[in-house]
């Protein structure tokens, strides 16, 4: 069993344990992560957003002359 230690930005220390347990857990949870990964917006059919109704399209707007 092997102690880490990881110290943030802020100064803030994590210490933890690594067990086989621990190492197992974490390569489920990356595992898991990747198979869920929402890839957008490639994968997505629809338009990325919906137009404002009160914009009108170039065909729509008419000038009076």
């Amino acid at each position: 069993m092997t102690q880490r230690t990881f110290t943030g930005k802020t100064g803030d220390v994590w210490t933890w344990n690594e067990t086989p347990e621990v190492v197992a857990a974490l390569k489920q949870l990356h595992n898991t992560s990747v198979n869920n990964r929402v890839n957008r917006p490639h994968d997505y059919p629809g338009p990325l957003y919906a137009p404002h109704p009160d914009l009108k399209n170039n065909e729509q707007q008419t000038t009076d002359s």
